[in-house]
């Protein structure tokens, strides 16, 4: 993505619309059916608008050569994992329980096939549209304005938590911490691929 796309922190700001008006109609709905159709919805509409964008469809589909080894890899995933589900859990619990009325609505609990389906492909569906929208587009677009460094890790990550909004301040905090995990992950890593499957394995654990 070239810093003469003027466009393309338009188009990044347009593909949050689905999400967030997804995130606004699941609020309504107690059918957990429903609730994943919205939630599956806006990520793959957030998508679509990213693919619009010739510039932007390049820098999301584009394959780099990581710059670590796959040992390595596995500690940045394993730590992350253990980092978010015990760190993080304490984090979230102890603020949402200290704060409730900033918790406007919690993931719906799944049973058979339904559960299934969210496992195997609306976890990775998350992992995969998040860190395409605040990691691998953010990064793109934002170090045209703050470079690769520490700004650039600490304005996209508080981007990551706000997106979390609805879920009480405790997975707002967690969130922004993890997303600074994961980019510097990204950064380390020089590959996108690796940084998604932390990701998914992070929501694994949570979830599954």
């Amino acid at each position: 993505m070239s810093s003469r796309d003027h466009n393309a922190p338009a188009w990044f700001m347009a593909a949050l619309i689905p999400m967030l008006a997804s995130q606004i109609l699941r609020l309504q709905q107690s059918d957990p059916a429903i609730w994943i159709f919205w939630d599956y919805a806006g990520r793959l509409g957030a998508l679509a608008m990213l693919a619009a964008r010739p510039s932007i469809r390049s820098a999301a589909s584009q394959w780099e050569k990581l710059q670590i080894s796959r040992w390595e890899v596995t500690l940045w995933i394993g730590g992350l994992v253990l980092v978010d589900h015990y760190l993080g859990g304490w984090v979230r619990r102890t603020i949402n329980v200290a704060l409730p009325a900033t918790v406007l609505g919690t993931y719906p609990r799944l049973s058979g096939s339904l559960y299934f389906v969210d496992i195997l492909f609306g976890i990775a569906l998350v992992a995969y549209s998040e860190e395409i929208v605040f990691r691998r587009c953010a990064r793109r677009i934002f170090t045209i304005y703050l470079g690769d460094g520490y700004r650039l890790v600490i304005v996209t990550s508080l981007l990551f938590g706000a997106y979390h909004w609805w879920t009480g301040l405790g997975n707002i905090v967690e969130a922004t911490v993890m997303g600074i995990f994961l980019m510097l992950f990204l950064q380390r890593s020089a590959a996108f691929w690796p940084v998604v499957l932390g990701h998914y394995l992070i929501d694994i654990a949570d979830f599954a």
